[in-house]
C-alpha cells in the first residue's frame, strides 16, 4: 500500500511537471560565451576552430539549486567561390563559408536531468566588403528523465536521521526523448575603417515542439525565441561592446542588456574583460575575464533582482567559461578577418 501511494506521488508530480510543460531553457548569465544557445547563425562572428566548455551553478542553498554543464565545439571551412565576371577562372576563397558546431548541455535539479544534443550547420555569403549575411540550422535529441532511485523516501529515515543505504523498494526510473529542431539568422557588418563591428540576429528553438511528457499526453517544450544585438566599437587600447538580447518561450518574456569593456595589454599579453548584464526581474550580473590569443576565462556572479531573491537568503548563481582557440583557420587560409567573439 504504501508503495503504491509512494508510486501515485511521484506519477502526480511528474504530471504536474510535465503534463502541461513550462519548461524554459537555461537563461546564461555569459551568452556570448553561449553563442550556440543564443543563435547558430552566431558561429560566423569567429573565424577560429574552437571548443567551449561552460558550468553554471544556480541557487544553490534551494536544495542543491539547477547545475548546467555546457560543451562546445565550432569550426569555419571558407569556401572558393568565382571571382569577378570578367575573370571567371579565378576563385576567391572566404566570400563564403560554412560553419560546423556542436553543443552539449546537461541540466540537473533534483531528480530531474535534461540533456540537449544538437548538431548545427550554417553558411554565410559575403555581400560586399562590409557585409555578411550568415544562415543555420541545428537539429539535435533532448532527453529528459526523472530519477526516482535518487528521491528520499520514509524508509531511509531511521530515529530522524537519513541513511541514502537504506533501500525504498523503488525501482522506477522515467525517461523521454525526442528529436529537436533550431534555426537562425543574422547580419553582419565590418566596416573597412576596423573602428567597429556590428550584428543582429534572430534564432528560433525548439520548433518542432518536441513532447517531453513522461507519462503519456502532451508536454511540449515550448519554442524559443531570441532576438540579439551588439556593435564593437575598437580602439588602440579599449574596446566597448554593448549588447542588447530578447528572449521569448512560451509565457516567458525578458529583455538582457549588456556592456563589455575590454583593455588590451598588447597582441601577445591578451586583454582583461570586465562588464556588467541586466536580466530582466531577473539578475544583475557582473562578469570579468581573460583573453589571450588561444585561451580565454571569463567569471560571473549574479545578483538577484526578482522576487524569490528578495524573499529567499543564500540564492547565489555562479557561472564559469573557459575557451580554447585551437586554430586560426582565416589566418591559415591568408583571409583578412576580426573576430567578434
Amino acid at each position: 500500500m504504501k508503495n503504491t501511494i509512494k508510486i501515485s506521488v511521484c506519477f502526480l508530480l511528474v504530471l504536474l511537471l510535465t503534463g502541461n510543460i513550462q519548461a524554459q531553457d537555461t537563461r546564461f548569465s555569459q551568452p556570448l560565451s553561449n553563442q550556440l544557445a543564443l543563435n547558430p547563425a552566431m558561429m560566423g562572428l569567429t573565424n577560429d576552430f574552437r571548443i567551449n566548455i561552460n558550468y553554471r551553478n544556480q541557487w544553490a542553498s534551494i536544495d542543491k539549486g539547477y547545475s548546467t554543464y555546457t560543451a562546445s565545439l565550432i569550426y569555419p571551412l571558407f569556401l572558393k567561390t568565382g571571382g569577378a565576371k570578367s575573370d571567371t577562372t579565378r576563385k576567391v576563397e572566404g566570400r563564403s563559408r560554412l560553419d560546423f558546431g556542436i553543443n552539449v548541455t546537461d541540466d540537473k535539479s533534483g531528480g530531474f536531468n535534461r540533456i540537449n544534443a544538437t548538431l548545427s550547420v550554417g553558411y554565410g555569403l559575403k555581400l560586399n566588403s562590409s557585409n555578411t549575411l550568415y544562415a543555420a540550422l541545428n537539429v539535435g535529441y533532448i532527453r529528459y528523465a526523472l530519477d526516482v532511485l535518487h528521491q528520499t523516501f520514509d524508509e531511509q529515515y531511521q530515529l530522524g536521521a537519513y541513511n541514502a543505504t537504506n533501500p525504498n523498494n523503488e525501482s522506477l526510473n522515467l525517461s523521454k526523448g525526442a528529436p529537436d529542431v533550431g534555426l537562425g539568422f543574422m547580419w553582419h557588418f565590418t566596416p573597412e575603417s576596423g573602428k567597429l563591428q556590428a550584428f543582429a540576429g534572430l534564432a528560433g528553438y525548439h520548433v518542432n515542439q518536441p513532447n517531453l511528457s513522461l507519462i503519456g499526453g502532451r508536454g511540449t517544450l515550448p519554442a524559443r525565441f531570441n532576438f540579439q544585438a551588439g556593435v564593437k566599437i575598437i580602439g588602440t587600447k579599449v574596446d566597448v561592446t554593448p549588447v542588447v538580447l530578447y528572449n521569448l518561450q512560451g509565457r516567458f518574456k525578458q529583455f538582457t542588456g549588456g556592456l563589455l569593456v575590454a583593455y588590451k595589454f598588447g597582441e601577445m599579453k591578451g586583454k582583461l574583460v570586465v562588464g556588467s548584464w541586466f536580466k530582466e526581474k531577473d539578475a544583475i550580473v557582473a562578469q570579468v575575464g581573460y583573453e589571450q590569443k588561444f585561451f580565454l576565462i571569463n567569471y560571473s556572479y549574479d545578483f538577484g533582482i526578482s522576487k524569490l531573491a528578495r524573499t529567499t537568503k543564500g540564492l547565489m548563481t555562479h557561472e564559469i567559461t573557459l575557451g580554447f582557440k585551437l586554430v586560426d583557420v582565416a589566418g591559415k587560409k591568408g583571409i583578412k578577418g576580426v573576430n567578434f567573439l
